[in-house]
């Protein structure tokens, strides 16, 4: 049992509209093939952490220093005790966690190094 109009091409058209082309709606302005519209250029943004790390104004911890930071500025209510409790513990994952190193390693084009080797 189907529905009925499912599946089918619809009901049959006038010999005289078929072969007949649509003209599609204007749209107000023509097309002009010389003329150019102004657009953002698509240049990747890097922060200015990652610039002063290619330009070897800092090194790459003082750049997870500065990124960890960022990441918890939001966080500046906490008690210092605390906040730099999660400070240390989010600088060591980005070392140790395989995962996190290799989006440094993509951003940056070094790896960290784990606390315990300082």
């Amino acid at each position: 049992m189907g529905i009925d109009g499912i599946g089918k091409k619809g009901p049959p058209q006038p010999a005289s509209e078929v072969g007949k082309a649509t003209r599609a709606p204007q749209t107000g302005r023509a097309f002009e093939p010389g003329r150019t519209e102004p657009t953002a250029k698509a240049t990747p943004v890097e922060s200015t952490a990652l610039a002063q790390l290619k330009s070897g104004a800092i090194d790459l911890d003082q750049y997870l220093d500065l990124k960890v930071g960022q990441a918890t500025e939001h966080l500046s209510a906490m008690r210092p005790g605390e906040l730099e409790s999660i400070r240390s513990a989010l600088r060591d994952r980005l070392a140790s966690d395989p995962t996190l190193a290799d989006l440094v390693r993509t951003a940056t084009g070094s790896v960290p190094r784990p606390a315990d080797d300082e």
